[in-house]
């Protein structure tokens, strides 16, 4: 009994230092296991919910009560998080409920009956013409190339073979203007493979005796097409390197005798 009176005089306290006091009665009022008849609410709190009831008085915790009786009480219940999974059962469902949408229906039916239209109008030839152009172009970029190994002052002969091959004719293009074909491994890194091409138009330049101004229209747009063109159809090369050092002189300068 003397728990009891001590827990009363609390509620009573703290109803009496200013708490605000809820007036809200239920005839009934269900806590787990425990049924409250006559519940007024004396005072409720983020944590606590003080009531008295036909027997006496008692203090509960908002988090040992239900989702119905917080919800009774006027507590907000937070919903919890959508999970991913949910998230995609959601968003399936709402993919399938615009499939069955007859407006949807209907436009589909509409894209399908014009690209049915399209395609039987559709010429081949058109088709046939655009492919033959690709492979005509790629053939003659790599005849291109192949002329520019082939005019450096040391070609490399054994890859020139590889220029007709796609990604592999990197490595006599790298191979004529002395570069290493581990240059090649730029490719697998987003960017740098610029850095490998910017290297090879001052490397190529130079290894066909051309002037810088060559290298720097192989940078810039739409001057790298005429440049490209310029090293792989113009004339002339650079002597291979040491081949000076070997070269003996057959004619001596003409010595004037003195009279």
């Amino acid at each position: 009994m003397s728990i009891r009176i001590l827990l009363s005089i609390f509620l009573l306290g703290l109803v009496a230092t200013g708490a605000p006091v809820v007036d809200e009665k239920f005839d009934t009022l269900t806590i787990g296991k425990d049924t409250f008849t006559n519940v007024t609410v004396l005072n409720k709190t983020r944590t606590d919910v003080f009531i008295s009831h036909s027997k006496g008085m008692a203090s509960l915790k908002v988090k040992d009560l239900d989702t119905p009786a917080q919800l009774k009480l006027g507590y907000q219940i937070e919903q919890p998080k959508q999970t991913k999974t949910e998230a995609i059962k959601q968003t399936m469902a709402g993919i399938t409920e615009m499939k069955e949408d007859p407006r949807v229906q209907a436009a589909e039916a509409e894209v399908f009956a014009r690209f049915s239209e399209a395609l039987e109008q559709f010429d081949p030839r058109i088709f046939y013409g655009f492919i033959a152009a690709i492979i005509l172009a790629y053939l003659s970029f790599s005849s291109l190339c192949r002329s520019i190994c082939l005019k450096v002052a040391n070609p490399p002969k054994d890859l020139i073979p590889l220029v007709w091959l796609p990604l592999l004719k990197q490595l006599p293009m790298l191979k004529a203007a002395g570069m290493s074909p581990a240059w090649m491994l730029t490719n697998l890194v987003p960017g740098l493979f610029l850095v490998t091409y910017v290297v090879w138009s001052f490397k190529i330049t130079q290894a066909r005796g051309k002037h810088v101004a060559t290298a720097v229209f192989l940078l810039l747009p739409v001057t790298n097409l005429f440049a490209f063109l310029y090293l792989s159809m113009s004339g002339g090369a650079a002597e291979p390197v040491g081949d000076r050092r070997n070269i003996i002189s057959l004619h001596t300068p003409q010595r004037r005798e003195a009279a």
